[in-house]
Parts: C-alpha cells; structure tokens; sequence
C-alpha cells in the first residue's frame, strides 16, 4: 500500500480582490469632496446622519475626558500666572514703600535745613577765639538729634567723600552739623571742599575754623 503525502492548497488571494476593491470604493467615496456631499445630502443623507450620531455617541467619553485633562492643563496654567501676578504685585509694593520711605527721609532733611538756625552773612572772617567758640556753641545746641547723626556719620567719612555730599547741601545746615564735629574732622573737610565752598562756609561762619 503505498500513501502519499497531500498538498497544502494555496491560499486563495484571488477571494480576497473584491473585498478589498470594494472597501476601498466604500473609502474613496467617503473621502472624495462631490461624492461625499452626494452622500450626506442626497437619498442616504438620513443614514448618514444616523451613523453621524452614533459615532458622536460612541466618541463623546473620550471627547469628555481630553477635554478635562485640556482644562486641568489650562487651570494650572491660570494658577501660575496668578501667582506670578501676585509676586509682581508683591515686589512693586515693596519698591513703592521703599521710594515713600526715602522720600519722606529727603523731605525731612529739608525741612530741617530750613529750619536750621543762619548766622549772619556779613559776620567778621576773624575775632576772638571766645567769641568763636560761643558762636560754636550757638550752632551746636541748636542742632537736632538727626544733625547729631550726620555729623557722627561725616566724621567717619573719608574728607573727600564728605566733601562730595556736604557742596549739594545748603551752608547753614552744614555749619550746624560741622560745629559738632571735631576740629582735625571739619579741617580735613574744609581742605577736600572746592575753594569757593569752603571759603563761602568759612566766610559766613568763622567759628568753624578751630
């Protein structure tokens, strides 16, 4: 007896041509501008508009949640900008506060040097060393405890960076700060300053040279 071994048919392809033919028609006219309208407007539009539903349907869970994770995204970014905001509003509060500080800090050294006590313009550049010293003395117990500062504050100063804040300042109040300082402290002073405004500062005030 003699057994022979059977051959595996073929698969068969050729079954496969039309099926696939036709899924591709079905896709091209889905996708073709003119028959995709004649579809949705002509005899099948009910169908369409039936499967239109039902896919919106089928979709609207996951439509839901990219949404939702798309507006935690958003709110999160909203938080951020938020805070951001309120550090800006933060930082220019504070800014604010610090220029109103020095600004109160000007104001009040003005008013002091307006209110300080002048001597005479026309006193004489020499007298007697008691006479010099009373009018020192005139200067200093008519001078605040803000003018007591400045002058602790100039006399560790070096000259020359004293010099350079005491010319902008007016000379009345220089005077009274300058009689609570040392004698070596306002020599030094005086020999930094510009000529004319020492010789102006000396002029109207001849106490200060000790």
């Amino acid at each position: 007896m003699i057994v022979t071994r059977q051959r595996r048919k073929p698969f068969p392809w050729k079954r496969l041509i039309l099926p696939v033919i036709a899924v591709a028609l079905v896709i091209f006219a889905f996708a073709w501008p003119p028959s995709r309208n004649v579809i949705a407007n002509g005899p099948m539009a009910p169908v369409w508009r039936a499967s239109g539903n039902a896919y919106g349907t089928v979709a609207k869970p996951f439509n839901f949640a990219a949404q939702n994770e798309l507006l935690t995204e958003k709110n999160k970014q909203i938080l951020a900008l938020q805070k951001q905001v309120g550090d800006l509003q933060a930082q220019a509060s504070a800014k604010d506060k610090k220029i109103g500080d020095l600004n109160g800090q000007v104001q009040q050294q003005q008013v002091q040097a307006a209110n300080s006590k002048p001597t005479p313009a026309n006193a004489p550049s020499s007298g007697t060393a008691a006479s010099a010293q009373a009018d020192a003395s005139d200067l200093a117990a008519g001078a605040s405890p803000d003018m007591r500062r400045t002058a602790s504050f100039w006399g560790n100063m070096e000259p020359e960076n004293a010099a350079k804040v005491i010319q902008r300042l007016p000379v009345p109040y220089v005077a009274h700060v300058m009689a609570l300082m040392s004698p070596d402290a306002v020599g030094a002073i005086l020999d930094a300053l510009p000529p004319a405004y020492a010789a102006k500062l000396t002029q109207d005030h001849p106490e200060l040279k000790k």
